[in-house]
């Protein structure tokens, strides 16, 4: 399957109740709904490349500041996992790259703000 669809098939798995609190969940089930009807890449009768535009638009950032990098990666790195399409596949490692540079940065203000007895 080249292209699953990114709701059904690929963000249900992450974005789920064993990982999100009930209003987190609710929250981010409604920030993808609105990103499918705005970008349009649902499998069933829309266009999967233009999850594409989605990765890559301020609505994804809103994504990821709501989910924590942790899990945004985990949904990225599914997205890297069940697409064949070498578009899709290159966005999702430079997402991967960015998010991990987040996480560099975020745990180097950790440790800078630790105090030590």
């Amino acid at each position: 399957m080249e292209y699953p669809d990114f709701l059904r098939h690929v963000a249900n798995k992450i974005i789920s109740p064993t990982n999100l609190d009930a209003k987190r969940l609710d929250e981010a089930r409604k920030l993808l709904a609105e990103a499918e009807t705005k970008y349009k890449f649902s499998s069933y009768g829309g266009n999967p490349k233009k999850l594409i535009d989605y990765l890559q638009s301020p609505d994804f950032i809103e994504l990821v500041m709501m989910l924590g990098v942790d899990l945004s990666k985990k949904l990225v790195q599914l997205i890297l996992d069940s697409y064949q399409d070498e578009e899709v596949r290159s966005t999702a490692s430079k997402i991967i790259e960015e998010l991990d540079g987040y996480s560099d940065i975020e745990e180097s203000k950790t440790i800078k703000n630790r105090t030590f007895l």
